[in-house]
């Protein structure tokens, strides 16, 4: 058994180089801009929790929302239809109701309509971007996909019927 020399010395270089770099990396580490970092960044609230994503977000889920704007209007929301191919339409829609019975003139069940059109909301944005997928640039605002349209959200409407359909934004992409 002869003690081969060479191969420890090549054995204490390579042990005492590896120290020599862990402690460099320690020592990076320890004089680093990383300790002096945040949890978070603004006033100890997550960047999700920040005032102006919070304006972003509320203002995005508030364009998707069914609103009643007058006693015979509602409006649909915003929507991004494609159309023929890459062509996008953008588009805010609203509706114009009338009840379907006339015998309640003296007691208006206008609440009544109202609570089924913002209870059927979601169903009504449904059938709204059922109806308007198949229509191309060319006849994506004429009257005959307005009837369309007003015809599908009547389906699923009970205590008013659709007069109008209004596109209050029409952008073509």
């Amino acid at each position: 058994m002869q003690i081969d020399k060479e191969k420890i010395i090549k054995n204490a270089i390579i042990i005492v180089l590896s120290l020599i770099v862990i402690l460099l990396l320690i020592l990076g580490v320890l004089n680093s801009e990383f300790t002096k970092l945040k949890k978070y960044d603004v006033d100890g609230k997550s960047p999700r929790e920040s005032a102006y994503n919070r304006t972003i977000l509320s203002s995005l889920s508030n364009s998707m929302k069914v609103s009643i704007s007058s006693d015979n209007r509602a409006n649909l929301g915003d929507f991004v239809f494609n159309i023929s191919g890459d062509k996008k339409l953008i588009a805010n829609i609203s509706i114009k109701y009338k009840p379907i019975k006339n015998e309640d003139s003296w007691f208006n069940n206008s609440d009544e309509i109202k609570k089924e059109i913002l209870k059927k909301g979601v169903i009504l944005r449904d059938a709204t971007i059922d109806t308007m997928l198949g229509y191309s640039t060319a006849n994506a605002n004429n009257e005959k996909m307005r009837e369309k349209l007003k015809e599908t959200l009547n389906k699923n409407l009970s205590s008013c019927e659709i007069e109008e359909v209004y596109f209050n934004e029409f952008i073509i992409q």
